[in-house]
């Protein structure tokens, strides 16, 4: 009988009396105790343990996972449980926007490619521009540098020129000789009167005209020596630095303008990349949306925690994010259970602790195990669904590999913390808090007494008694109607955690309650909690005696019973019931 079919025999049965049936009819813990007197402390073999609800979950599996940048949607997931051969379609993610986009920038590649052969031809064009200026200028400076050498050399164009302004003078001097000469030829036939006057004037005219041309040439050969050497050299010396200086201004240009269109030849051709690498991008994304099986094996979908404590399962049309693990196909190896503890519970289990495991789809096998790693932080979904709550994810290895465990399976873990021997205990119920110590009400010839007690670590059902108690005695569930609790001084209240932790020693202490309840289960705990919601902590042939002493009690005893338990709990009283872990 599973936990289900346990809740339907209680359906129905008030809380009080269940609690009346438990504790006052003896099925606690195979207890015999008066249905008012309470329970006589025992000396024994004491198992501390710490029990949890969890799941099972392979050692080592392969992962598939949604590789799609932002979320995307499920339009197929193949069904949970299925056998796959490596490279089987096990999940196909709607891939429509990348696709569109892939369009998009398929037509972005092309223009960049454009771009970048125009840059490329522009590039080439300057080059072959840059050539010829740079031939043009080198030309005019050999040229304007021909021109200084000829002028400067050895019979040169500068010795040509003195020597044509000499020849000149030469020249002038012979003409005005030969003017001369005709000027007295004429000046004896004018005396004879062979010719006329006008005839002499003009070979006198002759005359001065030689003259004068014969002191031009000599001043302009005078002017040449003086100043026409210096102007000239000065003259092609400042022409072949400017040809210079040209070639210099071309070559910068040059390389400036080719540094231009190699700025944008080389622009376009990291543009033309970025744009063929996220067109390739965009097509390892569409790929990426049809998930195939990495290797044989059986599919399990993964499990996620969302902020309210729950689990998540992929189903088609769902959504998932990035890097979302969607898909698991468990390895060899073994299993491991994954379990929620709560921080109460942390000073108790510790890695390397020994474990019994209860699989509920193998019911009646009980599996060993050690805790494998505690978390060092709390579970942020812990925190989130429920502030005051505070989760650390633990792991037990289970030291068998056994073929019908399937990942996700529920499970039951039972920490064993220690194994006390020879010792006395009482039920937790019977521990209470008054002015700060821990007290049991004891039964002296039916009259409750009060007395201090030293109590230790606890089990959730049994606590350990250090001192205060002797074997026999008989400490009662509920304190007496007439109790009030005491609180704790100001000025020395110890602080005690939720669980009743003290230094050294973890009592667990109630505070009465006149609904006399048993402990709540502790925060995270499920079925197989003593006292949990779903009586998780009784075998089936318990819950079924409760069932059938229920229906058989007088509608006077189940009132009784009801106002016993259930009448009175106001005020103060009730608040140490609690177990660790749970919330007010």
């Amino acid at each position: 009988m599973n936990l289900t079919d346990n809740r339907k025999l209680l359906f129905g049965i008030p809380l009080a009396v269940i609690i009346l049936l438990v504790f006052g009819g003896g099925l606690f813990g195979g207890e015999e105790v008066g249905p008012l007197e309470g329970v006589t402390v025992r000396r024994g073999d004491l198992r501390i343990s710490e029990l949890a609800r969890g799941n099972l979950e392979a050692k080592d599996s392969a992962r598939l996972v949604n590789e799609l940048e932002g979320r995307a949607n499920i339009i197929f997931l193949i069904e949970e449980g299925t056998r796959v051969k490596a490279g089987d379609v096990v999940c196909e993610l709607d891939t429509s926007g990348h696709q569109d986009r892939l369009v998009d920038q398929a037509i972005s590649v092309d223009r960049a490619e454009a771009s970048f052969v125009d840059a490329k031809a522009q590039y080439e064009i300057q080059v072959i521009q840059n050539t010829s200026d740079e031939a043009e200028a080198v030309l005019s400076l050999e040229l304007a540098q021909l021109n200084f050498e000829a002028y400067v050399a050895e019979e040169g164009e500068w010795e040509g020129e003195l020597a044509r302004a000499e020849e000149a003078i030469v020249l002038a001097e012979e003409s005005i000789k030969q003017a001369e000469e005709t000027l007295q030829w004429t000046e004896k036939l004018f005396e004879q009167g062979f010719v006329q006057k006008t005839e002499l004037d003009r070979d006198k005219l002759n005359v001065t005209q030689k003259s004068i041309s014969r002191d031009q040439a000599v001043r302009d050969r005078n002017l040449k020596k003086a100043y026409g050497d210096r102007a000239k050299r000065k003259e092609l010396s400042a022409a072949v630095e400017s040809r210079r200086r040209d070639l210099e201004v071309v070559r910068k240009q040059a390389a400036a303008r080719l540094v231009d269109f190699e700025s944008e030849r080389a622009a376009a051709e990291r543009e033309l990349e970025r744009q063929k690498e996220k067109h390739h991008k965009l097509v390892d994304q569409v790929s990426k949306g049809v998930l195939r099986a990495p290797e044989a094996g059986l599919v399990v979908y993964a499990r996620t925690k969302s902020r309210y404590g729950g689990g998540e399962v992929p189903q088609e049309g769902g959504e998932v994010h990035e890097r979302q693990t969607i898909i698991r196909i468990p390895r060899a190896g073994g299993m491991t259970a994954d379990v929620s503890l709560h921080e109460t519970k942390l000073d108790k289990v510790r890695v390397g602790l020994a474990c019994l495991i209860h699989v509920d789809a193998l019911p009646g096998e009980t599996f060993h195990g050690r805790v494998a790693a505690v978390a060092a932080v709390a579970d942020s979904g812990s925190w989130m669904s429920n502030p005051n709550q505070r989760l650390y994810r633990t792991e037990v290895a289970l030291d068998a590999e056994v073929p019908e465990m399937r990942p996700g399976m529920s499970c039951s873990i039972e920490v064993l913390v220690e194994d006390l021997s020879d010792v006395l205990y009482v039920p937790r119920q019977s521990v209470f808090l008054d002015a700060g110590e821990t007290i049991c009400f004891v039964s002296d010839k039916g009259t409750p007494v009060q007395r201090k007690v030293e109590i230790g670590r606890d089990n959730n059902k049994f606590a350990h008694v250090l001192s205060g108690l002797e074997e026999g005695d008989v400490v009662l569930l509920s304190p007496p109607s007439s109790w009030e609790p005491a609180p704790p001084p100001e000025e020395a209240a110890p602080e005690v955690p939720e669980g009743g932790t003290t230094s050294g020693a973890e009592p667990a202490v109630a505070t009465p309650a006149a609904d006399a309840q048993p402990p709540a289960r502790p925060a995270g705990a499920g079925e197989g909690s003593p006292g949990g919601p779903g009586m998780g902590g009784f075998s089936a042939d318990q819950v079924k005696a409760m069932r059938e002493r229920y229906e058989a009690m007088s509608d006077e005893e189940k009132a009784a019973a009801m106002k016993r338990f259930g009448g009175g709990g106001g005020g103060g009283r009730g608040r140490g019931n609690r177990s660790d872990g749970e919330e007010e």
